[in-house]
């Protein structure tokens, strides 16, 4: 639930949600925007107009950590946990229940400056949502055996992101590079400091906080705006008024450079430089951030281009500012090899310095595209509208405040960029955090920190109103299928080309290909090098690049409106002219390899790999996408040409083009890239057909072991194929199980505080795909848990579900799919898939009427067919256990005996796989 800002940290963030991006959607979004404060203090912001029936509800309170004391650490995260646990208004679960039945979702996140409640739902729920929301914020209940139960689940939060390194080294520099400041806490609090926190400190927290003058509120959407004020009025009229005040410890000025290094149980190295930089309001920020954005938010940045491509250091390399209402980080972030740390450490820092001495005006250009791609897409959704504008009021002070940035960002100039890389990058003003991996000695981590202050010193030393859409289908003499609809409501353009394959058209010998290939058709096509597409990639705002799963493989793009025609080109030349230059897939399979190796370190993959090879035995499902290590290192140049002639001739393709264009006029100039090719037949080896049933007891029991603080479980069963005609109603049964108000949910999350995280899923495929539950809890709550899930999956074998239930979950999944389908590129994506898999590629619009038509009785018959428990395989991941029985199940090898004389076993490492 809370979302901070160590939430992900991404290999090649290309659209990055920057403060620069963030500012153009709110100079866009404000000039329509209403803004009226009630009586008692809380401001309201509307901005009407949206092409969708989709509105969106977000509450922006003004506290986060930064105004915890040191004893209360995390009590804004508490807060915001308990505020879903019941109101005057609203029993336990009723408040999600209640968005939901308007098709919508409702979440929270709390960050270092404040905390939000957000709501995406249907047009006609929109006083509904505020009342719910409302009645959340102004008289919340806080039962202590709810609290109790909910600390344990916030514990479990804690637990998982420490098993996370790239959470826990952003959250290392900020420890190193602020020693007074809150932003050197983590967001979500401590351990030791939650497990203080009682109902007497969350209310008073709640009381000095949570009042009018504090609170910002914004509804974004297709809205009328008079009677969304009138029912903000009637809500909120009652909020207590008051204005908090900040008592901030001030943040020294930093005199030296200082590093930080732990060891972890990890297959690379995470690092991590940052150099303190002003707040949000500063004239500067919009020079840094055209800096971090030419530095590693693009495949063309300098970072990865140099460290990673270039030097061969860094498996990933990216550049972001952290924009806060106080002073924040320019943060410089790595993963390497761990024999390569000290030398990627440098590397970012001189790589970033060279922007002082060398910066062409077409990278600045880049730069302001980049800025332009990430402000149409946010205006396309009603939640990302708000929440720009909520940013800017309650982080800068203004909602207008988009204006005087983004003329700020178009004043930058090389001379800009350059001074404030010189007034930031300085050795005194550096903070370096690193995790290694645990193979390096105890020793080595003072002696790494050490060095690293030395090496940043020694670099920095050196530095000085919207018509209906229209739609086509068109098959070419060749076997193609071309899709193109219109819809001119935002200058986007989305483009997908699929086949059929994938995952499932390879054998032993080719396991990987279809992701080489993928990674591999955007680095070098006609007359263009891999950094020349780059290149022409970022200079017509666009993203595009080779997409695989288990049943498909294709190419996705996304241009603005003016650019879409050469768009449309380099999306041909990659499909048509690919070069495969040897030295590109000497690093692509390098990097491949790398991330199979690194896929070891997460064990929700580990799960559901162990789950996908006990269930699909020698089927392709079996394998991973990313391949075997031993068949992508075979796959030569000529190998991966061949593979890709015989599994992907045009005569199998699908392109699926929806945007702001006309059709005509599309459909004429793919005829003249594609039209003229000879039809041609893939080949492909036979699959294997699926064995479902016949499997021991033994065999539907499978383990792995991993050295983590959370155990990790995969529950799961033969699910549907894309075509069957259950499908519709398994999948309102998974919303049944799983979701915040889910079954699952209620049963081990909100009654046993078993688990954190608990979610069922459902995964078709053009073979049988699964149903599965996955969980992660405390290893000693394991037991527990996986009794609790098949008791919840019995009760619904048997008992079926009630009409309240179905009604929820369809409202859901409309509401979830209305809210998915706004973007553009999501319906090309749905036309494609639908037109490939021969489901008609008109039929993804009927999605909604299907889910109404499901009964009860439908899902009740799903549940037997599905969920039966002699074809259920349970897959365990969890730290090395000394059961025998649990040993012997286990494909590991048995680890030795100890004796008191001798060293501890080594811990047994996980096998490679991912989900």
């Amino acid at each position: 639930m809370v979302r901070r800002l160590f939430q992900k940290m991404p290999r090649v963030p290309r659209h990055a949600y920057t403060l620069a991006a963030a500012a153009l959607v709110a100079c866009a979004a404000v000039q329509d925007v209403q803004t009226h404060r009630l009586d008692n203090g809380l401001t309201l912001h509307i901005a009407a107009g949206h092409p969708a029936p989709v509105v969106a509800v977000q509450a922006w309170v003004g506290v986060g950590s930064a105004d915890e004391s040191p004893p209360m650490a995390g009590v804004a995260h508490v807060v915001e946990h308990m505020l879903f646990k019941g109101s005057s208004g609203y029993g336990l679960g009723e408040l999600t229940r209640a968005i939901e039945r308007g098709g919508g979702e409702i979440n929270a996140w709390t960050a270092f400056d404040h905390t939000v409640y957000h709501a995406v739902l249907g047009r006609d729920h929109t006083e509904g949502a505020i009342d719910a929301i409302g009645d959340a914020l102004l008289a919340p209940r806080v039962d202590p055996d709810e609290l109790r139960r909910e600390r344990e689940i916030i514990l479990e939060e804690i637990r998982q992101g420490a098993d996370d390194p790239a959470r826990s080294v952003a959250q290392s520099l900020f420890a190193t590079a602020f020693v007074a400041h809150p932003y050197r806490r983590p967001v979500i609090g401590t351990a030791d400091s939650v497990r203080r926190l009682g109902e007497r400190q969350l209310l008073e927290f709640f009381r000095s906080f949570y009042v009018a003058d504090n609170l910002t509120l914004v509804v974004a959407g297709d809205v009328d705006p008079s009677r969304v004020k009138k029912a903000v009025e009637r809500r909120f009229r009652s909020m207590p008024s008051g204005r908090p005040q900040r008592c901030v410890a001030a943040e020294p000025v930093q005199s030296a450079p200082r590093a930080s290094c732990t060891l972890r149980d990890v297959s690379e190295a995470y690092l991590s430089v940052g150099f303190h930089v002003p707040a949000a309001r500063h004239p500067d920020l919009a020079a840094l951030d055209v800096a971090a954005i030419l530095l590693g938010q693009n495949e063309s940045a300098r970072l990865p281009r140099m460290l990673r491509d270039r030097d061969q250091l860094a498996t990933s390399a990216y550049a972001n500012v952290h924009a806060l209402r106080d002073p924040g980080l320019l943060v410089l972030s790595a993963t390497s090899k761990g024999g390569d740390a000290h030398a990627v450490v440098g590397g970012l820092v001189d790589r970033s310095l060279e922007l002082t001495e060398e910066l062409s005006t077409e990278e600045l250009d880049k730069a302001r595209i980049a800025a332009e791609t990430g402000f149409v897409r946010q205006l396309e959704t009603a939640q990302g509208r708000a929440r720009s504008i909520g940013w800017h009021a309650t982080v800068a002070g203004d909602p207008q405040f988009g204006h005087v940035y983004l003329d700020r960002i178009r004043a930058v100039r090389r001379h800009d960029v350059a001074s404030v890389m010189r007034r930031y990058l300085r050795p005194e003003n550096a903070s370096v955090a690193a995790i290694l991996p645990k193979r390096t000695s105890a020793s080595a981590t003072k002696r790494f920190a050490r060095q690293a202050e030395q090496r940043v010193r020694r670099s920095l030393a050196k530095a000085p109103v919207v018509a209906a859409p229209v739609e086509k289908r068109v098959a070419l003499p060749n076997g193609m299928v071309v899709l193109v609809r219109r819809d001119a409501s935002v200058p986007v353009v989305a483009m997908r080309a699929v086949w059929k394959g994938g995952q499932r058209v390879e054998d032993a010998r080719t396991a990987g290909a279809s992701t080489l290939l993928a990674r591999m058709l955007t680095r070098g096509c006609g007359k263009l090098d891999a950094s020349a597409v780059a290149d022409r990639i970022d200079r017509l705002g666009g993203s595009l690049g080779g997409v695989t799963g288990r049943n498909s493989f294709g190419v996705s793009a996304e241009w603005l409106a003016r650019t879409w025609k050469p768009g449309l080109d380099l999306v041909a030349d990659c499909i048509l002219d690919p070069r495969f230059p040897q030295a590109e897939l000497a690093r692509e399979r390098r990097l491949l390899l790398d991330d199979q190796t690194a896929q070891a370190d997460s064990p929700t993959q580990v799960a559901f790999r162990v789950f996908s090879e006990a269930l699909y035995g020698d089927h392709p499902y079996a394998r991973d996408s990313l391949g075997t290590p031993d068949a992508v290192a075979d796959l030569s140049r000529s190998a991966l040409a061949s593979f890709y002639a015989d599994r992907y001739p045009v005569s199998g393709l699908t392109l699926a083009i929806v945007g702001d264009v006309e059709i005509d006029e599309v459909i004429a100039a793919v005829q003249a890239r594609f039209g003229a090719l000879p039809k041609a037949k893939a080949i492909a080896p036979a699959v294997k057909t699926l064995v479902i049933d016949g499997r021991t007891a033994t065999e539907r029991e499978v383990y792995r072991y991993l050295d983590r603080q959370q155990a990790h479980l995969v529950i799961g069963f033969p699910g549907a194929t894309v075509d069957a005609k259950d499908r519709f109603a398994l999948e309102l049964l998974v919303a049944i199980l799983g979701g915040q108000s889910g079954r699952l949910f209620g049963e081990l999350r909100e009654k046993q505080a078993l688990v954190y995280r608990v979610s069922a899923h459902s995964i078709e495929g053009i073979d049988p795909g699964f149903v599965a539950v996955y969980l992660s809890c405390s290893p000693d709550k394991l037991p527990t848990a996986i009794a609790g899930v098949r008791s919840e999956l019995e009760r619904v074998r048997t008992g079926g579900v009630s009409p309240d239930e179905v009604e929820r979950a369809r409202s859901y999944l409309i509401g979830s799919h209305q809210i998915a389908m706004q973007r553009r590129a999501a319906v090309a994506n749905a036309m494609a898939y639908h037109e490939a898999y021969g489901l008609c590629w008109q039929s993804w619009a009927g999605y909604d009427d299907a889910i109404r038509a499901v009964t009860p009785g439908d899902i009740a018959a799903a549940a037997q067919t599905y969920l039966r428990a002699d074809r259920a395989i349970t897959a365990t991941v969890q730290p090395p256990s000394a059961s025998p029985a649990a040993i012997k199940r286990s494909k590991l090898p048995v680890p030795p005996k100890k004796s008191p004389a001798k060293k501890p076993a080594r811990k047994v490492r996980a096998p490679r796989g991912n989900v």
